[in-house]
């Protein structure tokens, strides 16, 4: 929705731009960060032949995996990348950390949910509104067009 007054408009779109500048240079230091972090995987290769290293060579992958798809969010900004983070996220939580049963039943359970979720509930309609960014107010008609779409590739 945009305000009705030109000012409100001006300030609107200032703060907007304002907005992704900052998500720009996130995303940059993240860059950043990541290519930090591959310089390690090298050595801690050679390290693998340690008892225990393994692990921590793991915890390494995951992070620089995790890093990337938050750097992919940031740049496409839908929700299947926001899925596509939490699954990894709680992934690198049941595989890193050797939970206990009752935990790990429960991290198999949230990563089945997420996969429900972006399978069958995630409608990619909703994701953006008319100009092509943000979600939708107008919730039911994306969810008609969607299965109206599905209804004519049959």
């Amino acid at each position: 929705m945009k305000p009705s007054h030109p000012n409100l408009q001006k300030l609107q779109h200032t703060i907007s731009f304002i907005a992704g500048c900052f998500e720009v240079l996130v995303a940059a230091i993240l860059i950043v960060g990541l290519l930090i972090t591959l310089t390690h995987v090298p050595e801690q290769m050679a390290e693998l032949f340690q008892k225990d290293e393994f692990n921590n060579f793991l915890s390494s992958i995951f992070e620089i995996i995790i890093g990337i798809e938050l750097l992919k969010m940031f740049c496409r900004h839908n929700l299947d990348s926001v899925v596509e983070v939490m699954i990894f996220t709680v992934s690198r939580e049941m595989i890193i950390n050797h939970m206990a049963i009752t935990e790990t039943l429960i991290g198999i359970i949230a990563i089945a949910l997420l996969f429900v979720v972006r399978k069958f509930l995630f409608v990619s309609a909703l994701d953006k509104d008319e100009e092509g960014e943000g979600k939708s107010r107008e919730i039911m008609p994306a969810i008609m067009k969607t299965l109206q779409n599905k209804e004519k590739e049959k």
